[in-house]
């Protein structure tokens, strides 16, 4: 028995140590899908997906991915499959627009919501790791264009980066509405006042910082100003200087509304799978750093790549110790510095959703195997799409980290 614990922690070892060697270049190896509709995996993925009232019953009934677009009434889907650090899988399913042929790839564009975050958070401790910001520094240091008022909330604790990644830092305004074609946007500094065209009242610290936690777009808006005040640039130019070019992602932006002249882009659907924001065929998100992002499944599988690689070597994205702290729960947080965190050792896992008007996207990795999984898609229904997604991909690739119980998600 000794024996095989030594062979199992060598082949343990090799694995890691190999994760390593191959993610040393990103970009190139983000591309790369080395699996064909004819393996078993694939194969059992694409046709494996089960009901959620079905799901753990031997008899449960499995369908294509094809189907459960059509009952869930999304019209497309894209996803990308990534095992020890490389994308092994990328592919769209359905169509952008429902009564087309026009299909979906895996570098058709998306709007992904929330998963905006975590692009956010990686451009802050980029920041971090030059030396030009601090976690833990109040952020009225940074802040000129807007101040976060001073109140009983701030007398004790003052708001940190740490504290607006984690969502502990008492900013009001869960989430924002989308913007139809022909809708005014209202800039980052409308957005925290409150003021036309913003649609929701001034965002406000609610308890001392610190304390406890409440989910804020409000809290990643004023992150969105500080990134402006302290890079002199705009926040679509600081993504793309920090996040977008040193990933080649291409495809990706935070340019709201999207122009048309971008591509290869999924139109919206509503609840009953049917277009909607239109004419164009997408609404806007002004709300950049919050729920702002235009990208793809090859893209965001990359970025993905790019995180996981962090906490295990040596890379130019992020240093190892910033890697870690993000994929650290902070404290009264069920985050760590933007991702949602869940599991220890085999099981310990990252993830965050997203979910606008006519749009869900998940992304998802798992820390110490280096897999993990986007998916996005086109339809109001999509988180119903992501979930069985998810569950056949756990089946088909045999992962440790389970969807059922291994998930201590917040109820937000």
């Amino acid at each position: 028995m000794k024996r095989i614990h030594v062979k199992t922690d060598l082949i343990a070892s090799h694995k890691r140590f190999f994760f390593t060697l191959i993610v040393m270049c990103i970009p190139s190896m983000a591309i790369a899908a080395p699996l064909n509709d004819n393996d078993s995996r694939i194969k059992a993925f694409e046709n494996g997906l089960v009901d959620r009232s079905e799901r753990g019953q031997k008899d449960a009934q499995r369908w294509s991915i094809e189907e459960r677009l059509k009952a869930h009434g999304v019209p497309g889907a894209s996803v990308a499959i990534i095992e020890d650090g490389k994308i092994i899988w990328s592919k769209g399913y359905g169509t952008k627009l429902k009564g087309t042929n026009n299909p979906v790839d895996s570098k058709t564009v998306f709007s992904v919501g929330s998963v905006s975050k975590m692009i956010n958070a990686a451009i802050i401790l980029r920041l971090v790791a030059e030396g030009k910001l601090d976690l833990d520094k109040d952020v009225n240091h940074y802040l000129k264009s807007w101040k976060v008022p001073t109140n009983q909330y701030t007398k004790r604790n003052k708001v940190t980066l740490r504290a607006i990644l984690s969502h502990t830092a008492g900013f009001s305004q869960h989430g924002f509405a989308d913007f139809q074609p022909g809708e005014k946007l209202p800039s980052a500094i409308e957005t925290l006042t409150g003021s036309y065209p913003a649609k929701h009242s001034a965002v406000r610290l609610m308890f001392t910082p610190g304390t406890e936690m409440d989910y804020s777009g409000g809290g990643t808006t004023v992150s969105q100003v500080l990134v402006e005040d302290v890079t002199g640039l705009s926040y679509l130019q600081a993504a793309t200087k920090y996040v977008f070019e040193p990933l080649a992602m291409s495809r990706s932006t935070f340019q709201n509304p999207l122009s048309p002249s971008h591509g290869n882009i999924a139109r919206a659907h509503d609840s009953n799978g049917n277009p909607t924001a239109l004419p164009r065929g997408w609404e806007a998100m002004p709300e950049i750093a919050a729920s702002g992002l235009w990208t793809s499944a090859d893209d965001l599988a990359t970025f993905n790549i790019a995180l996981l690689v962090s906490t295990k070597s040596n890379n130019d994205f992020l240093p190892p110790a910033i890697a870690k702290d993000m994929m650290t729960r902070v404290k009264n947080s069920w985050h760590g510095l933007g991702p949602r965190l869940n599991g220890k050792g085999e099981t310990r896992v990252y993830s965050h959703g997203g979910a606008n008007n006519s749009y869900r996207a998940w992304i998802e990795g798992q820390l110490d195997s280096g897999n993990g999984i986007v998916v996005l898609t086109n339809g109001t229904n999509g988180h119903r799409i992501h979930q069985e997604l998810r569950k056949s991909a756990e089946d088909a690739f045999s992962w440790v980290v389970k969807s059922d119980g291994g998930f201590d998600r917040p109820k937000l």
